[in-house]
């Protein structure tokens, strides 16, 4: 099995997840710079994993990622080309926070619960 936790370290997962307990700016170019220096087959190996146990069009909606975009990202295109790197960071940080399980620790407010996500 390819983890995005295997291709990145604990450092990053470690920032990862105090980032989602309090935002900072900077996580952003943090996750950039780790994507720009992953090494690429593993890279493609784990967002291809996870896209093979995954809807590619439920999360191509979900994160707001164009179809072929998202399609391409599964072929292991351009993952770290500079056009290219947000839509892998929003894969790669989706991925991170379901390896951590810190989906489960979002609260979301009750007047959100009609609202699609």
């Amino acid at each position: 099995m390819f983890k995005m936790i295997d291709v990145f370290g604990e450092n990053l997962v470690q920032n990862f997840q105090h980032n989602l307990a309090s935002p900072c700016d900077q996580f952003d170019e943090v996750l950039n710079q780790c994507i720009l220096n992953a090494p690429e087959s593993k890279l493609h190996d784990a967002i291809s994993y996870f896209f093979s146990n995954n809807d590619v069009l439920d999360i191509a909606a979900a994160l707001d990622i164009e179809p072929s975009r998202v399609y391409n990202l599964q072929q292991g295109l351009d993952l770290q080309a500079q056009d290219n790197i947000e839509n892998t960071a929003k894969v790669v940080m989706l991925c991170l926070a379901l390896e951590t399980e810190m989906l489960e620790n979002v609260h979301i407010a009750e007047s959100l619960t009609d609202y699609p996500m």
